[in-house]
């Protein structure tokens, strides 16, 4: 038995909730657009009642980069300015993804390995032209996305 497992869950989760801001690196347990349901790697932009995030890949998909406009969404984070990752992978900024807030921090609450760590400024600066050069999000959205990220304590 942990230490953790000593305190009652709603302390658990406050704790996540206050961690669980814009910057942040996170795994998922979800289903993708294959109707596959993965253990992921999202980036996260902003937190309210919905958690929006952009999925990592590890490599860019034959469809995305069959795509120029999406193409040019796909951000590198690499392993030397993120200790916490494994490998270079490709942050998809061509797509915000939204999730209810209370499942993500029950999901990482349950896993709390799971909360990976923090993006770098440069990586910040470099997801929001991402943001900004997509043609399927709504540029209020693009625009709440970068202001979080931007307002983010990195």
């Amino acid at each position: 038995m942990s230490l953790g497992n000593a305190f009652p869950a709603s302390f658990a989760q406050a704790q996540i909730a206050r961690q669980l801001k814009a910057g942040m690196v996170i795994k998922l347990k979800t289903e993708m657009d294959d109707g596959q349901t993965l253990e992921k790697r999202f980036v996260v932009l902003d937190v309210s009642d919905d958690t929006l995030t952009c999925v990592m890949n590890s490599r860019i998909s034959n469809f995305i980069a069959s795509k120029p406009a999406k193409l040019k969404c796909q951000v590198m984070i690499d392993v030397a300015s993120h200790d916490f990752m494994d490998h270079d992978s490709h942050i998809d900024c061509s797509r915000v993804r939204p999730y209810p807030t209370a499942l993500v921090i029950d999901q990482l609450c349950k896993n709390p390995g799971w909360v990976l760590g923090q993006i770098t400024e440069q990586l910040r600066d470099d997801i929001c032209a991402g943001l900004k050069a997509s043609v399927t999000t709504a540029v209020a959205l693009t625009n709440k996305c970068c202001s979080s990220l931007e307002q983010a304590e990195l």
